[in-house]
């Protein structure tokens, strides 16, 4: 008898109620629902501040600017300060609505989210490189400042998989061009690695793959707004 009461009290704790089921079907409708892209304004303000690091440091390489080499570091700590503190604010303010609750937007926000923090990464790596392993790379006749080169054709490579992965989850199949306009820019900053033109294409190239459909965002996503 005892044994009956308690498989019961299991058996209704297991059980969901009517309001639960409505909640959680309520919430597979709004992830499933398509909903505008929220990201054009992260792309915009990331794209601006790669473009203004990447003008400083190449005008800082071509010794337009005479200050210290750690002034990059630096420039380029404040301004990734300032877009994460306004990624973060604007992440919350979309996390509980109905466009940030959608599959599209959430899969736009982690791919683009893991990307920045593994270009964080490798920036910090390659910035600290020759000063613990420099030698060790002068040793075999390289030089540990070629490895510079290769954040540009890695960052877009990048670009390219998370355009992909947001136009397929977002049904955007109007980025799949600038997935292309990414790994074009992979390729052309790879060739021009070690040469000054590199900062110029990737300058370029981060004005094509990130402001750019980054606006048309903006603009789809106002136009949606305007017809809801």
């Amino acid at each position: 008898m005892t044994d009956q009461v308690l498989n019961t009290t299991e058996t209704k704790q297991t059980l969901s109620s009517p309001v639960e089921d409505l909640a959680m079907i309520r919430e597979l409708a709004e992830e499933g629902r398509m909903r505008p892209l929220q990201g054009g304004k992260y792309l915009v303000m990331w794209g601006l501040i790669s473009v203004v690091g990447l003008t400083f440091t190449g005008l800082m390489v071509a010794g337009k600017i005479p200050l210290p080499e750690y002034m990059i570091m630096i420039v380029w700590g404040v301004l990734s300060t300032g877009g994460g503190i306004m990624s973060g604010r604007w992440g919350r303010e979309s996390a509980d609505t109905i466009d940030g609750r959608s599959i599209g937007n959430k899969v736009e926000a982690m791919v683009w989210s893991i990307a920045g923090v593994f270009l964080f990464l490798l920036s910090v790596m390659l910035f600290s490189l020759p000063l613990y392993a420099g030698d060790r790379f002068e040793a075999m006749g390289y030089n540990p400042t070629v490895l510079f080169g290769l954040f540009a054709p890695v960052a877009f490579g990048l670009y390219a998989i998370c355009l992909a992965a947001t136009a397929v989850a977002g049904r955007a199949s109007w980025l799949n061009t600038y997935v292309i306009c990414a790994f074009i820019f992979a390729g052309l900053t790879l060739f021009l690695i070690m040469d000054y033109m590199q900062f110029v294409a990737a300058i370029v190239g981060i004005i094509a793959t990130t402001v750019i459909p980054g606006l048309i965002m903006i603009d789809k996503n106002r136009k949606a707004q305007g017809m809801t």
